[in-house]
């Protein structure tokens, strides 16, 4: 076992802020027992009670084995129609039904569909609440070996896999606009964000019902939901639109609410509503967030149908007037005119036939039809784009107004499909777009100007000033971003002077190229090029970007610089060569070539990079061996900034809003936990940095899962750090692993050891001399 004790006091905090919010407002003199059942206090002030509530759903038993589950079953008397509801293993969000027939336990997969409460089992009905899905089963069989019988009794179901709850402290203290106790309950570690009270509405439908949206935004940062479906079949943006609040609409929309999820009963989007209504201010607000003008109802309805048939003009003529975006998709990227539908494929294959990878073709059968073909868990699908009225649509999608803003809107929402476009398939031959220089500059203004208004400025410049990038080969532009020194100015580079070479390996958002960049003074110098391709510019540009910001100004030897940024496309981050790769993969193919000395020396630059990057107030969210790159055997630099973000002047940690792909086994138990990243938290991931090179590159915690990891920690339970780990290397490693974030080390605090320690004045000459 690679886990070991460690000391840690137990944290108080949340009780004596919960205790402080209980004496300072009235409000809590309304709370009554079922109230304080439901929340998430600590241990030591828990009730008793809890285990009384929802005991005819409490069926559940956690994430157990298909071995544990059928023990449970055999213990409770293998009975006809006994059963129990597990997580999967296998599949993430996804249950599993362990049933008893014939005196055998029979297991069924309970399919999660989407990111809310809906389920089914096989090819039976998609039912909104697990809870619910289980009570249609103990109805009738409906295709089951047995109707569900008795249950082996353990706990209701997971918040967010109901359809209905119970009213708790968050929806009261929302429900009344107690703005002050939400905050407190956040900062108390509040975990249970998306819980349902009893119409299935979280906190967030009823801050957008009510138009709290101070308290909204809070919620929204905090991590909650936007897009849950309550009882009535309702998200919190329908809600905003028909209670006319559209500042409302923006906040949830800037918070990534999906405007395009319809009712369960009408099949009506927030447009619908708002425009049924007359409320022309939320449609305005709509249609400035980019969202369809001409979405449809299951009755074929569209909000100007609406609009007109309730007389409300000023609402029709917004909608009939109004000119979307120009798409950001260029139709050469994905057009092929003469193919057939084996062929397609063919192609699709021969480009390595990935999850979202797609192309647009001509029906060989029904004349003015196209085709859209896109693969998912290596299957094609083919969908017919007919056309209607000059309007372009997909099954009961909305009409849109081109085939590109087809590929433009099933880009960002699959809303159907069975995922979203990712990868464009271009056509073997095109025509370059690099021909039209009016065309492309449109292409680049489209593309920028609602997100990225500092880039749009950028690729301007690109072309108005196209003259003085020929000659120079390089611009300077400014990104006008709190997250970089107000003088840094990144270059932007014109595509004409960089040489791309082979792949070196993959980033966040596409490959990463060999390449040579012929600069200002006319010198051809090695980069590491990181592409953005075109098939990820709506998803990740967003991050892309924030990189780029991050990188702005960040001058250090123990930090991988930016030389540039080109605009494609595609969307290029030009940077220095860093030849030897990761560290990492060096410790893994070379062990034997490595000496103490080696990794002492990596341990000091890697804690002066993040000392640096301390300095800056910038926390890197995802330090690990991976990311820290070697120019030579001595020396190693800090790289892949896409996680980081920068420090407001007033907070001392950030609050993460949008989950991801977080390496949960080198974060801290407040990042796990709550979403905060500090500069301890990157103390933390340093200390599982050291662990890897110190233990050759071993992976920290083995096979365990997110869950088991984070459980460790809370047990006080560490990686064991290897017996031939230097002492000193031990104690760093410790202290930076300590639970309490206030009592681990700065990293300017452990730079200063390794400067000052006799213990490493055989490596000091080696930190100095890049300074």
């Amino acid at each position: 076992m690679i886990i070991t004790n460690a000391s840690a006091t137990c944290d108080l905090k949340s009780v004596i802020i919960i205790e402080h919010a209980r004496k300072s407002h009235a409000f809590f003199a309304k709370m009554d027992v079922e109230d304080t059942v439901n929340q998430p206090l600590p241990p030591l002030v828990k009730s008793a009670s809890r285990s009384s509530l929802d005991e005819s759903v409490s069926w559940f038993h956690g994430k157990i084995t298909r071995d544990a589950a059928e023990r449970i079953l055999e213990t409770n008397g293998n009975q006809e129609g006994l059963f129990l509801v597990r997580e999967s293993s296998s599949s993430p969000g996804d249950y599993v039904l362990s049933l008893i027939h014939d005196s055998s336990p029979i297991h069924y997969q309970i399919r999660r569909h989407g990111e809310d409460a809906f389920f089914s089992i096989d090819d039976g009905p998609i039912v909104h609440g697990l809870e619910m899905l289980i009570s249609y089963y103990q109805e009738d069989a409906q295709g089951l070996s047995a109707k569900l019988g008795q249950m082996c009794r353990a706990q209701p179901p997971p918040s967010d896999s109901r359809r209905h709850g119970r009213t708790n402290l968050l929806h009261r203290a929302t429900k009344e606009g107690e703005l002050t106790v939400v905050r407190e309950l956040l900062k108390s570690g509040y975990h249970n964000l998306d819980a349902k009270n009893q119409e299935g509405q979280t906190a967030v439908h009823l801050a957008s019902i009510a138009g709290f949206d101070d308290i909204l935004d809070l919620l929204l940062e905090s991590g909650a939901n936007p897009n849950i479906i309550d009882g009535s079949g309702l998200t919190p943006l329908h809600y905003a639109c028909l209670n006319n609040r559209p500042l409302t609409v923006d906040v949830l929309v800037n918070h990534r609410a999906n405007p395009q999820l319809r009712a369960t009963e009408t099949g009506w989007v927030p447009l619908h509503y708002a425009a049924f209504h007359g409320y022309a201010d939320v449609v305005k607000m709509l249609l400035s967030l980019n969202c369809p003008s001409h979405p449809r109802s299951n009755y074929n309805e569209t909000p100007s149908d609406l609009a007109m048939k309730n007389n409300h003009k000023d609402c029709l003529s917004l909608l009939m007037n109004h000119i979307p975006h120009q798409p950001y998709s260029s139709k050469s990227s994905w057009f092929h005119e003469n193919v057939d539908r084996e062929k397609a494929i063919q192609l699709l294959r021969s480009r390595g036939f990935k999850d979202g990878m797609f192309l647009v073709r001509r029906s060989t059968r029904k004349k003015d039809i196209y085709v859209l073909t896109v693969v998912q868990n290596s299957h094609p699908y083919n969908y017919e784009i007919q056309c209607e009225d000059k309007f372009y649509f997909i099954d009961d999608g909305p009409y849109l107004e081109s085939l590109e803003h087809i590929i433009d809107y099933y880009s960002r929402m699959a809303d159907g499909l069975p995922t979203n476009l990712l990868y464009a398939v271009a056509p073997e031959t095109t025509v370059s777009l690099d021909i039209d220089f009016q065309t492309n500059k449109a292409y680049q203004m489209s593309q920028f100007d609602r997100d990225f208004p500092s880039l749009k400025e950028a690729a301007e410049n690109v072309y108005d000033n196209k003259a003085e990038t020929e000659k120079n080969g390089e611009m300077s532009i400014n990104l006008n971003s709190n997250e970089a020194e107000s003088n840094s100015r990144p270059n932007l580079i014109c595509r004409e002077s960089l040489k791309l070479g082979p792949p070196v390996g993959e980033g966040e958002f596409g490959s990463v190229l060999k390449g040579k960049w012929l600069n200002s003074s006319k010198i051809e110098v090695d980069v590491a090029v990181k592409t953005m391709r075109d098939e990820h510019v709506q998803s990740y540009r967003e991050e892309f970007i924030r990189e780029v910001e991050v990188m702005v100004g960040l001058d250090h030897p123990c930090v991988v610089k930016l030389l540039g940024v080109c605009l494609g496309p595609p969307l290029m981050m030009v940077q220095e060569l860093v030849p030897m790769g990761s560290l990492l993969d060096y410790i893994l193919d070379f062990p034997n070539e490595i000496i103490f000395d080696n990794m002492l020396l990596w341990s000091a630059q890697i804690a002066w990079g993040m000392t640096y990057l301390e300095s800056k107030r910038f926390v890197h969210r995802d330090l690990a061996a991976r990311n820290i790159l070697l120019s030579t055997n001595v020396q190693a630099k800090i790289s892949d900034f896409g996680l980081s973000r920068a420090l407001g002047t007033e907070s001392e940690y950030y609050r993460a809003s949008t989950g991801g792909r977080w390496p949960v086994k080198w974060y801290a138990p407040e990042s796990i936990n709550f979403g905060t990243f500090s500069h301890a938290s990157d103390v933390w991931s340093y200390g599982v940095t050291l662990w890897e090179i110190f233990t050759y590159g071993e992976p920290p915690y083995g096979e365990m899962n997110g869950t088991q990891v984070i459980q460790l920690i809370e047990a006080n339970q560490r990686l064991i750090i290897p017996e031939d780990c230097p002492e000193k290397i031990k104690i760093i490693i410790q202290k930076c692993w300590l639970y309490n974030p206030e009592h681990r080390p700065t990293f300017k605090q452990l730079y200063n050891a390794y400067c000052t320690d006799p213990y490493y004045a055989a490596i000091w000459d080696h930190i100095k001399r890049f300074e």
